[in-house]
């Protein structure tokens, strides 16, 4: 007999038997009821479960048995969860939530974001030393020049040796292990080197925008929030949104996902992925932070969209032909 099928076993057997004496020490026990002027008698039986309450018969019935009682019951119908969390995965929740769909419309309400306003002078140098180069590999990648400005504007403030704490460096704040990956990829020499950290930046949000190409223009705003917190992270978010019977192409729909990528969120977790209880890509407690990251830089396109010109031609409408007369 297998190790884990004994497991079972004996740990059915202990179950039924706290639950047999638990039930039997429940219904046994004689209480009388508060002096009212009537008496009951002493073999009658008083269900625990009923109008009275068990705190008020303080030597008869102990209010904690009464709950421990009805606990094991409740356990005893989901018996086959309790031999999974004795036999390998002590780390499993029993009290797995009931989600509605209409909670992930409740999030953009509670969060507020100040808009910092763009001033055109911040820009100047950068555009003055690296625009021709910023719209040259746009124009490669059929990318709106405003958005990567937007990006340099919220990743590094135009500083081309900013350095984050998670050790992210140059204006598009690459992190060492994917800027090592696009140095390769690219054949560049150093992606510390302004000019070249800006040629892996846009080449890297290029191509998380052609992974999203099949969302319509919304593909900018994942692209966006994939480059900030990596794109499992969000493909993580959309699985749930579509769990919950969204549309999942929607980034509007997929931001409300965010907050359910955290860890304190297993139950949420435990019914979404229920093989592995877990996201995929990991828990991502800071969800607030790409949630955000996407707001200003959308804020700071705008802005900078009444600034400076398009580098992309904007498509002419074909005009219908009128139908001639007869």
């Amino acid at each position: 007999m297998k190790f884990r099928t004994k497991i079972y076993i004996i740990t059915f057997t202990l179950i039924t038997l706290i639950c047999v004496y638990s039930i039997y020490n429940s219904i046994s026990v004689k209480r009388e009821t508060p002096d009212t002027g009537g008496k009951r008698s002493s073999e009658e039986v008083i269900s625990p479960i009923g109008s009275d309450n068990p705190k008020t018969y303080n030597n008869k019935i102990l209010y904690r048995s009464y709950i421990i009682t009805a606990e094991i019951e409740r356990l005893c119908f989901g018996w086959r969860k309790i031999l999974d969390i004795v036999s390998y995965n002590i780390n499993f929740n029993l009290k797995i939530r009931t989600i509605e769909p209409n909670i992930l419309e409740s999030i953009t309400n509670k969060i507020k974001t100040v808009k910092n306003i763009v001033s055109p002078n911040s820009a100047d140098a950068l555009i003055k030393d690296y625009g021709e180069l910023i719209v040259g590999e746009c124009n490669r990648y059929k990318l709106d020049w405003r958005i990567v400005l937007s990006i340099i504007r919220q990743e590094s403030y135009f500083n081309s040796e900013a350095v984050s704490r998670a050790g992210a460096y140059g204006f598009m704040q690459i992190m060492p292990r994917t800027g090592s990956g696009l140095q390769s990829e690219l054949a560049l020499e150093d992606t510390r080197q302004p000019r070249n950290n800006l040629i892996a930046g846009i080449y890297y949000y290029a191509s998380l925008v052609a992974t999203f190409e099949f969302l319509g223009e919304d593909k900018y705003k994942f692209a966006l929030a994939s480059y900030n917190a990596g794109l499992g992270r969000v493909v993580d978010a959309m699985t749930i949104t579509h769990y919950f019977g969204k549309d999942y192409r929607k980034w509007d729909n997929v931001k409300e996902s965010l907050p359910y990528l955290a860890s304190n969120q297993d139950s949420v977790h435990a019914l979404v992925w229920p093989g592995s209880k877990r996201p995929p890509s990991g828990a991502l407690n800071n969800w607030i932070e790409p949630y955000k990251y996407v707001e200003y830089i959308v804020y700071f396109y705008q802005e900078y969209s009444k600034i400076f010109e398009s580098n992309l031609e904007i498509p002419k409408q074909k005009k219908e032909k009128r139908k001639k007369k007869k």
